[in-house]
């Protein structure tokens, strides 16, 4: 993983992106968030906070700092970098030498145009997570999916497990639709992703049934379409997984991708007059 932009932050300190030592973060354990920005705003960064306490809560550890000192190095790594859009990552380094608060930014993996608009291929992997709701780093496994990835040309992997059930994906959560109806997995078996979570409220709020449930892979062609979730992506189309071809124009779908496109404008619209931000 890597460190992009000019400045990153330790605790109180900051220093330049060249002295930057992942290692950090392998020492111990790490709970952590990645926040999508957008015009300088952090988006969801309330919710980002809420998790990364229940990450911690999780692993029987607290959360040592405050959150507004939490908002406080969000906002200032923001502007010592004077980015106003991609992602960055704020994490909780828990080891015997020291707990250390580590905050940087990522390199932005924002889907293409090509990709909002006609969906994305993803493969299957057996996996299953220990500890799956908390936000834990496990760089063995980012690094293993992540060259899968590469080497198959796809844009996610399909996390099964031993009984063959579906999860999540690595770095998002998945909806299925039948009928109208949403199905997920179960929320005690995934990541509880920020995203996910406002997909539930659009959900309730437009009417649409939505079902928690086991979904196994060997079920999958008996969905009509299916969507993936995440802090970087948003809301995003599934058109394959591995051989199975999946419906792109869903209205169900189109439905739940506007509310969500409307849900983050507002809040940003929100947040730039509160912080008075000149764009």
């Amino acid at each position: 993983m890597s460190c992009s932009a000019e400045y990153f932050i330790i605790d109180n300190d900051i220093f330049p992106t060249e002295d930057f030592d992942i290692s950090v973060l392998e020492e111990g354990f790490s709970v952590y968030e990645v926040v999508k920005i957008v015009n300088r705003i952090p988006l969801f960064l309330e919710n980002h906070i809420e998790r990364l306490h229940f990450s911690a809560s999780i692993k029987q550890k607290k959360v040592w700092c405050s959150d507004d000192y939490i908002k406080i190095k969000v906002s200032e790594i923001i502007k010592i970098n004077k980015i106003k859009k991609g992602r960055l990552k704020f994490a909780l380094r828990y080891h015997k030498s020291g707990n250390k608060f580590i905050c940087f930014w990522l390199d932005d993996i924002q889907p293409s145009d090509k990709e909002y608009i006609k969906g994305v291929k993803i493969i299957s992997e057996n996996h299953e997570r220990l500890n799956p709701n908390a936000k834990v780093i496990n760089y063995k496994l980012r690094i293993r999916l992540k060259n899968l990835i590469k080497e198959k040309k796809v844009y996610e992997t399909l996390l099964v497990n031993n009984s063959g059930k579906i999860t999540e994906c690595s770095k998002s959560n998945i909806f299925f639709i039948k009928d109208n109806k949403v199905y997920t997995t179960y929320s005690k078996d995934v990541l509880i992703g920020i995203t996910r979570s406002y997909v539930l409220k659009i959900c309730e709020e437009k009417n649409i049934p939505l079902i928690e449930t086991d979904i196994f892979y060997n079920e999958l062609k008996k969905y009509d379409s299916a969507f993936i979730t995440g802090t970087s992506i948003g809301i995003l189309s599934v058109v394959m997984i591995d051989d199975i071809k999946l419906n792109r124009n869903n209205i169900i779908l189109n439905k739940i991708s506007v509310s969500y496109k409307s849900i983050t404008e507002k809040y940003i619209e929100a947040a730039l007059i509160t912080k008075k931000i000149k764009l």
